[in-house]
């Protein structure tokens, strides 16, 4: 052990030098002079400089006075006993690091400073303590076992290993054991636990200690006395001291004179037993007139003055009962004898100290404290002048005080809990033959301290409720009470805090809920009630009230979907199972039946068990209903039921159970009649049947067994049509019976064989009679095909026009930009034109054809070429604007030299545009031309009266040729003429050739044509198009064409 200490003792010195700190260790209680360590050294000071001194800075920092510094030598030791505990830098701290500055100096200029960071070291020198030296419990006998009483910890001023560390209860056979926590502070949350059932009326009370232990070796230990009271129970009766009592009295007896004092003893504690005593009221009346009892003191008294009467005896029958709810009683009998005799009994004064009719004692107050003054006085003498004075009272005493004076003082310490009010009897006797006495009674009231908690009737309180209770609805009363009086026992209630929104009223103690209770969220809540007195300080009790939540029935079945689909196959048996339903249900009736609504029930082949299960209740025909659709209702077992609804959808699945019907041949009509001229591929029958079935099921081929005729007849297997296959000859004249059968797809098939009859006629077909239907069909759809095709090809031709008139339009810009244009009124050029016609044979100015546009015979519309006349205008811009039809514009391209049979297109030399051309000159924008383009442009409507009926092939247009067009014929006055007729190698007809009439009417056409087609020519047919449907004619390229067409002397046909 002393090596131990020794061990302690030695100082831990390890010094480091970082940037002038030093660190070093010390533990504490350290010997005076320890050495802690040499700065001079550790700090790299050292110096044969006689002058160098070291010094603490100490005017800051009073903690220098714990060590002592060599001012020479540097050298670092203790000063003065450190105690750890007692400084204020190591409290509350793991580390105990202190922080000193010394300067080292010398008489010249050096001048450093060293910081010290000194490490207290703790050592066990200090043992656990408890705040008090002893603790008073109060514990029930009823207490269950677990039952926890919290206490003080001890506290141990040292710190970490050292602190406490355990507890434990010597003598271990004590029926308690103890638990602890520590804190983080080190104190520790200390708690007694019951371990065994107490008996307070075999053991009332318990002594034993609580130790606290810390973790040194050996360790240093502080003990707690605990005194534990056991409250008690009523579980005791109260028993008299005899069974019988026999008391012999004068009959001159005062009034009010106590003749015997009945004692019965309750071994339980307080109400339970504080024995009160009565006449039983089953006995002779005149007993109960003559005699009374103190109830709390059992004295017996002289109600009335007693009449001696030889041989007569009072029998008393005395009752005693404790206090408790449920009292407990027992009896016992007082035989009286009256003496006779006469003499004076003493006379008793009794002075109250606390000035009240009762007289006042606190419950805590010490021994020997005064509660009243008696005086006693008695006019005999001698003997009977002698007077003893007594009290009956186990808890106050009768103290003389002067003569025939006494006091009433406390002899033993009260507990107002146990016994808030005593009765107490002084009673004075004289030494007289017979000796006489006199008695006293007053009472004495215990004053209340704070010594008590609030307890509950119960330590825990379970109540039951439905859940979707109305807000504000009372649960359930708790109540505590406590065994002090007035103020200390005013108890105020009130919650622990909790997510629920509970609230407790803070008199009465009744707790009602401020939300819905929901059961399907939580079954069961827990809260803790605390019941606190009006005392100062005030003292609380706890007790649990469990909250268990009944259901109702407030939630509905759900189902997975709100509506399901089913399929089942048709035929299939009775009571087939079509599906499953599962609804749930959240309340705790989940049992869910199923079933049809009212009006559903016999009027679906479907029926629902109980369980949810779907099956038919007759063999389902798709063919009769392909779908049902009915409504299944969920309830739930509730009272009243709740109830939640879905849709059901079944299809009935086909199933291939249906023959094919023939519609033809049927047994009314199966009879095929056609000449023997009927032509080959013409379809003589068409075989029609009926499925009612669906899908594969219903779709039907045909099949026939006779192979014999299959050289004249053909039947289609899928659609069912009967063709002849070649041409038929008289000799095959007759009757062919064609045995067909129709089957369908299904798996497996069903077949259905009907006979037909071909009969083959020698009738002859008439020359008027049409081709069958079929035949007639057939021609329609090559005719829509056909034109289908022209108007494509009319669509290319129109998107190349509008590409040559936006080259037009791009050159017309050109020449612009290199010279004006020339002032030409619409006069003049009419004139011109007609000047250079005859001029040149082609016009006579008197025929009556002088027109540059002939006018048609209405009769000849049809036929003939119908054109309007070329209106010129002069704009602003110089230009001549034509509006021509599409048909002018037709014949105009077909009568040009340009476009001769068998020739090519003539272009330009800078025209590189392919003949073919779908390309777009850089002009070409794809969009419409501008407003001042339209206002320049031939517009040109593109018309369906052109003919492309009969055009086979679409030539490239560097061939292109009318000559393919159906034109129509000229009417010549009356002769018609046909330019296909008259068509020459080179496309062209001499005017000499035709006669006068003829020749007038193929120059004014050859006029017309030859404006435009030179026109043509000299813009070198452009291909490039525009969105505005429009050709730009210059007002030189029309009157030079015009010139040029003239001169040649040609007729264009």
């Amino acid at each position: 052990m002393a090596f131990m200490k020794y061990l302690w003792t030695i100082i831990i010195c390890i010094p480091v030098t970082c940037g002038q700190v030093l660190y070093y260790t010390v533990s504490e209680e350290s010997a005076l002079g320890t050495l802690i360590g040499n700065i001079a050294i550790d700090a790299n000071l050292s110096s044969d400089d006689l002058t160098r001194e070291y010094i603490f800075l100490s005017q800051s920092n009073p903690l220098t006075s714990l060590f002592q510094l060599d001012e020479k030598t540097g050298s670092l030791s203790v000063g003065m006993r450190i105690d750890r505990e007692s400084l204020a830098e190591c409290k509350f701290v793991t580390e105990c690091l202190l922080n000193l500055d010394v300067i080292c100096r010398n008489s010249g200029s050096f001048y450093q400073k060293v910081n010290l960071k000194i490490k207290i070291l703790d050592i066990n020198d200090n043992s656990p303590t408890f705040p008090d030296g002893s603790v008073n419990l109060s514990v029930s006998e009823g207490s269950l076992v677990g039952t926890s009483f919290p206490i003080e910890g001890a506290v141990d001023r040292d710190s970490g290993h050292y602190s406490v560390n355990n507890y434990m209860v010597v003598p271990q056979t004590a029926p308690f054991s103890v638990q602890f926590q520590k804190n983080v502070d080190g104190s520790s949350r200390v708690r007694l636990v019951l371990n065994k059932t107490l008996d307070r009326e075999i053991q009332p009370s318990y002594q034993f200690q609580v130790v606290a232990e810390d973790g040194g070796a050996p360790a240093n230990v502080g003990t707690l006395l605990v005194f534990v009271t056991v409250l008690d129970i009523n579980d005791q009766q109260p028993v008299f001291s005899q069974s019988q009592y026999n008391v012999t009295v004068d009959e001159d007896v005062a009034v009010n004179t106590t003749i015997l004092t009945l004692t019965a003893k309750d071994d339980d504690e307080g109400l339970n037993g504080d024995v009160i005593y009565s006449l039983s009221p089953r006995q002779d009346e005149k007993i109960l007139k003559l005699f009374q009892i103190v109830p709390t003191s059992g004295a017996l008294q002289v109600k009335e003055s007693l009449i001696f009467e030889p041989g007569k005896q009072y029998r008393i029958i005395v009752e005693a009962s404790d206090r408790a709810k449920q009292p407990l009683m027992s009896q016992t009998q007082i035989t009286v004898n009256v003496r006779d005799t006469h003499n004076n009994p003493p006379r008793i004064k009794v002075d109250l100290l606390s000035n009240t009719d009762k007289a006042q004692i606190l419950e805590g107050a010490s021994p020997n404290a005064p509660i009243a003054h008696v005086t006693v006085d008695d006019p005999d003498t001698g003997y009977n002048g002698n007077i003893n004075c007594s009290i009956r009272s186990e808890k106050f005493q009768l103290q003389k005080f002067n003569v025939l004076e006494y006091k009433v003082v406390l002899f033993q310490p009260l507990d107002r809990e146990v016994q808030s009010e005593y009765t107490i009897t002084v009673l004075c006797q004289d030494e007289g033959t017979p000796p006489l006495n006199a008695s006293s009674t007053f009472k004495v009231t215990v004053l209340d301290e704070n010594d008590h908690d609030p307890v509950f009737t119960k330590p825990g309180y379970v109540v039951q409720t439905q859940e979707d209770n109305n807000i504000g609805s009372s649960l359930i009363r708790v109540s505590a009470s406590d065994k002090d009086i007035g103020k200390n026992a005013e108890i105020t209630y009130k919650l622990q805090p909790t997510r629920y929104n509970f609230l407790i009223d803070p008199k009465t103690g009744l707790i009602s809920a401020q939300f819905r209770l929901d059961r399907e969220e939580t079954s069961l809540i827990k809260l803790y009630v605390l019941a606190i007195d009006g005392g100062s300080p005030a003292r609380t009790g706890t007790a649990s009230v469990v909250i268990r939540i009944t259901d109702i029935n407030d939630n509905k079945p759900e189902f997975q979907n709100d509506s399901f689909e089913f399929a089942i196959q048709e035929n299939a048996p009775k009571y087939t199972s079509v599906g499953l339903l599962i609804a749930t249900d959240k309340d705790e009736n989940k049992k869910v039946t199923f079933s049809l609504l009212p009006q559903y029930n016999g009027g679906i082949p479907f029926e629902i068990l109980p369980n949810g299960t779907i099956r038919t209740t007759e063999v389902l025909d798709r063919e009769a209903i392909a779908k049902y659709q009915f409504t299944v209702v969920a309830s739930d077992s509730g009272s009243p039921p709740l109830q939640s609804s879905a849709k059901i959808t079944v299809d009935v699945l086909d199933m291939n159970d249906n023959d094919p019907i023939f519609m033809f041949p049927s047994d009314n009509n199966s009879t095929v009649i056609i000449s023997y001229q009927t032509l080959p591929h013409t379809v003589i029958a068409h075989l029609d049947t009926r499925d009612i079935d669906e899908g594969l099921n219903a779709t039907v081929t045909y099949v026939t067994r006779d192979r014999n005729y299959s050289h004249l007849f053909q039947l289609n297997s899928l659609s069912g049509r009967l063709i002849l296959m070649r041409e038929l000859t008289t000799t095959e004249i007759g009757k062919y019976k064609l045995s067909i059968i129709a089957q369908d797809k299904g798996t497996p098939p069903r077949t259905t064989e009907r006979t037909m009859t071909i009969i083959v006629t020698s009738q002859q077909i008439p020359d008027g009679v049409s081709a069958p239907d079929d035949h007639k069909y057939f021609l329609i759809a090559i005719a829509i095909s056909c034109v289908t095709i022209v108007i494509a090809v009319v669509i290319v031709l129109t998107i190349c026009l509008i590409k040559r008139a936006d080259r037009l339009r791009q050159k017309y810009h050109e020449q612009q930009k290199i010279e004006p244009y020339s002032e030409i009124s619409a006069q003049r050029f009419h004139e011109n034109t007609l000047d250079s016609l005859h001029c040149s044979g082609m016009l006579d100015k008197d025929s009556p054809e002088h027109q540059l546009y002939p006018v048609l015979h209405s009769s000849t519309m049809d036929s003939q070429i119908s054109t309007k006349g070329i209106t010129a205008n002069l704009g602003q811009d110089d230009k001549i604007h034509h509006q021509l039809t599409p048909f002018t514009l037709q014949h105009v391209l077909r009568s040009s030299n340009s476009y001769r049979p068998g020739s090519q297109l003539v272009r330009k030399e800078k025209d590189s545009t392919s003949d073919r051309s779908g390309e777009l000159t850089p002009s070409d924008s794809g969009r419409g031309g501008s407003e001042d383009d339209l206002n320049n442009s031939i517009l040109l409507s593109h018309s369906s009266s052109i003919d492309f009926e009969n055009t086979k092939h679409n030539s490239p247009r560097k061939e292109l040729s009318f000559s393919t067009f159906n034109r129509p014929s000229l009417m010549l006055h009356g002769s018609s003429l046909n330019a296909k007729d008259h068509l020459q190698q080179k496309g062209t007809y001499p005017c000499n050739k035709l006669s006068p009439q003829q020749r007038n009417s193929a120059v004014v056409f050859q006029r017309q044509e030859s404006l435009y087609s030179d026109a043509g020519s000299y813009c070198g047919h452009d291909d490039s198009t525009t969105t505005s449907g429009s050709y730009v004619l210059d007002q030189e390229d029309v009157f030079d064409g015009l010139n040029s067409s003239l001169h040649r002397g040609q007729c264009i046909v």
